[in-house]
């Protein structure tokens, strides 16, 4: 448990420390007034036993003779009022500290999720590239989650429980130090026997849950993502069987992790319960005259009725901190890794960056590189120049090297060695945004927003800064504007659906290389971005990059060789090396990897 503390408490901030301190007093609050609201039924139904107790209590006979009272009877009927008053502000201080934790441990969870959230956005582009996007979804909402819900909000319930408990005990105690005594050890004792005896069950339904949560996420992500193939293939019930086994083993662990939260209620319930009637049975062996045993006894039975419901919420919160607990060794885990920044700082990306200077060459120079999971360079020792304001191809078969060249190109990797240089200034962290800011880049898959037309092609610009005119200049270069005025009712307010599946291959890709243009870009970047389309819309794209070609620097990466064909210069890549470059002409004649690539045009 203390290390538990420990890992939570390097997750708040000193303003989360600052109002967690606040919400300690009120809690300490809400124990003294359990203790004044329990208290007060003593004299209560002394008066209503023994009316002339007013004279023989020094307190009430202060209080009757101060506001002078007509009757006892008057008396009686003020002092219930109290009572009554008194409970209702003991019952509304505990409902301010049930409010303070909740607020407290879902707006930590709020800041947690923003901090996951900006913590994976800030980290390199290769730490993608080693980690499941579903399982990164799951730390930042199903993870904080149980961080909330299971951690944060049961430590609190315990800890402001335990006052209570420990305030109601404090009275008894001072009432009847021996039968208090007794009943704490004989409840408290049970109900720490049984936590013993299933916290490690708890433990280990818990690490379970998050395994079996992370493949069914996963599951249901490539399910929903290959529904088309699915369908094709008649492979639903493939699909139903991958997700059932885990579904229903989370099912499994979160009842069985329930029922042990849950079962020791009535066991010592009867316990308690059983307890009470024994105190009843003692205080009247002991005092004859029910008179003097009916207050004491309210008093008890007042007790009994706040002490149980705060021990069971006791070990049914210990029972969720114990099933919750690898969540935090997971977020811990994430965030001491990847060292985020300060908490509430936006990502470093800034669409206003300044493009860096760009008017004669880009250069890479002796590049190697290699994925950590590999032994062998990927790259070995490239080097290649691009002049301003060319069209360049790069070729090769599938494992050459050509796609971790272009993500070293578009500064999203580091090179083991060698460097990437633009007008011979080298590309680093400090400079790396500036050169990204001249980039206009067409993946081969386009990532499509569930939203319009106009938002996917001004991709990550606020609503207010979107510039119509941008967005149908950049549509009208990718030949799509036509399509968009002619042929959709609501134009550029048009919602394509999830991922685009309201719209064919080709014109998702062209939304993707108007994407590309808005911005107004020196260098486009196209990776395999016509592989989607038909001849006769590629022949149309390329004759719209074409009349750019003297204006913009455009690099392609291909397999098919029409793509390249009107590339002012060509580099062929095999087993991570550059092995020709040339113009078109000159590579068909003499180089056999071009040569086995050109049926394929």
């Amino acid at each position: 448990m203390l290390s538990l503390l420990k890992q939570l408490n390097n997750l708040l901030t000193p303003s989360h420390r600052k109002r967690l301190a606040l919400l300690s007093i009120l809690v300490v609050m809400s124990g003294v007034a359990e203790i004044i609201g329990i208290a007060s039924i003593m004299p209560f139904m002394g008066m209503v036993v023994s009316p002339d107790i007013v004279v023989h209590n020094h307190y009430l006979a202060i209080l009757y003779q101060y506001f002078s009272f007509s009757s006892t009877n008057t008396f009686l009927r003020f002092i219930g009022v109290l009572v009554l008053a008194i409970m209702l502000l003991s019952n509304l201080i505990s409902a301010i500290t049930i409010w303070g934790i909740l607020q407290f441990s879902f707006s930590l969870g709020r800041d947690l999720s923003i901090k996951m959230f900006s913590a994976y956005l800030n980290h390199p582009y290769v730490f993608f590239l080693n980690r499941n996007s579903s399982e990164l979804v799951q730390n930042i909402v199903w993870e904080v989650g149980r961080i909330v819900n299971g951690i944060l909000i049961p430590i609190l319930t315990i800890y402001s429980r335990i006052v209570v408990t420990f305030s109601i005990l404090l009275l008894l105690v001072w009432m009847n130090p021996q039968l208090a005594l007794v009943s704490g050890l004989v409840l408290g004792g049970a109900y720490s026997m049984v936590f013993f005896f299933v916290r490690k069950s708890l433990a280990k339904s818990g690490i379970e849950v998050s395994v079996e949560n992370a493949k069914r996420t996963q599951i249901a992500y490539e399910t929903l993502g290959a529904i088309k193939d699915i369908k094709l293939l008649g492979r639903e019930r493939d699909f139903y069987d991958r997700f059932y086994r885990p579904i229903r083993l989370y099912a499994l662990y979160q009842s069985k992790s329930q029922m042990i939260s849950l079962l020791p209620r009535y066991a010592l319930e009867t316990l308690a319960y059983g307890g009470i009637i024994v105190i009843v049975i003692y205080l009247l062996s002991v005092q004859k005259d029910v008179s003097h045993t009916l207050p004491m006894l309210a008093l008890y039975a007042l007790a009994g009725y706040r002490l149980m419901p705060a021990l069971q919420q006791i070990f049914v919160n210990l029972a969720n901190v114990r099933f919750s607990i690898s969540a935090v060794a997971k977020i811990t885990k994430d965030l001491e890794t990847l060292s985020p920044k300060k908490d509430g700082e936006p990502p470093v990306p800034s669409p206003e960056e300044t493009p860096l200077s760009f008017s004669e060459k880009i250069s890479l120079e002796n590049i190697v590189f290699r994925y950590k999971d590999r032994p062998e360079p990927v790259l070995k020792g490239i080097s290649l120049s691009i002049k301003a304001n060319t069209t360049i191809g790069i070729v090769g078969s599938t494992g050459s090297g050509k796609t971790t060249t272009l993500d070293i190109f578009l500064g999203l990797l580091e090179p083991e060695s060698g460097q990437l240089l633009v007008d011979g200034v080298p590309i680093s962290k400090e400079n790396v945004r500036a050169w990204q800011a001249n980039i206009g880049y067409v993946p081969q898959q386009i990532m499509l927003m569930d939203d319009t037309i106009e938002r996917n092609i001004a991709f990550g610009i606020p609503d207010d800064k979107v510039d119509r005119k941008k967005v149908i200049r950049a549509a009208k270069l990718a030949h799509l504007n036509d399509f968009i005025e002619k042929e959709l009712e609501k134009g550029y307010e048009t919602e394509i659906g999830e991922k685009g599946i309201r719209l064919s291959g080709g014109q998702r890709q062209r939304i993707g290389i108007a994407r590309a243009l808005y911005h107004e870009p020196s260098v486009l970047v196209l990776d395999e971005a016509t592989s989607a389309l038909d001849n006769i819309t590629e022949n149309v794209i390329m004759e719209a990059l074409h009349t750019l070609s003297r204006q913009k620097t455009i690099l392609m990466v291909a397999h098919r060789l029409t793509t390249v064909k009107e590339c002012d210069w060509i580099f062929v890549m095999e087993n991570g090396h550059l092995s020709d470059q040339g113009t078109y002409s000159e590579l068909l004649s003499r180089n056999s990897i071009f040569q086995q690539l050109a049926p394929k045009s």
